[in-house]
């Protein structure tokens, strides 16, 4: 019998097994993954604080439009705007009702604050903040929200 003959090139090694495909994922990979995550989410976080500051102030628009509403009314059913407004229970200086205790519960979920509510006989002016991030300044009067 005859022995085949060894080639040196290949002595001492193993047999290579035919490729597969890969098995896993090399670090320059994973690498490329991860930056390409990261930038995205840079890219995402910013925008969408955007949308939720945008969203806190068109509530509290639609908070202070709620008031001017209710403060029309008073209006119509007192023949003046109130001289002071308690805006823990939603009542006035004589002790009548302005806002409902619904209403004043939305009142504190929507506004940050109200810094002020001035009557000055004909007309009002009331000062609130949103709950945005910058705490938004909004003005209120019977013609017109200004911030």
């Amino acid at each position: 019998m005859k022995m085949p003959a060894l080639n040196q090139s290949n002595a001492g090694t193993k047999p290579r097994q035919p490729s597969m495909g890969s098995k896993g994922f090399t670090l320059l990979e994973l690498l490329v993954v991860v930056a390409i995550i990261g930038i995205l989410t840079a890219i995402a976080i910013p925008a969408y604080n955007s949308y939720i500051n945008k969203a806190k102030i068109t509530l509290a628009q639609g908070a202070l439009d709620t008031i001017r509403k209710t403060l029309e009314s008073y209006h119509i059913d007192y023949q003046e705007y109130p001289d002071s407004i308690d805006f823990n229970t939603g009542q006035d200086s004589l002790g009548r009702t302005v806002f409902e205790p619904q209403f004043v519960n939305q009142i504190n979920d929507d506004l940050s604050s109200i810094d002020s509510y001035l009557n000055t006989g004909t007309t009002y002016t009331l000062v609130a903040r949103a709950k945005d991030s910058e705490q938004t300044v909004m003005t209120l009067t019977p013609l017109d929200i200004t911030y």
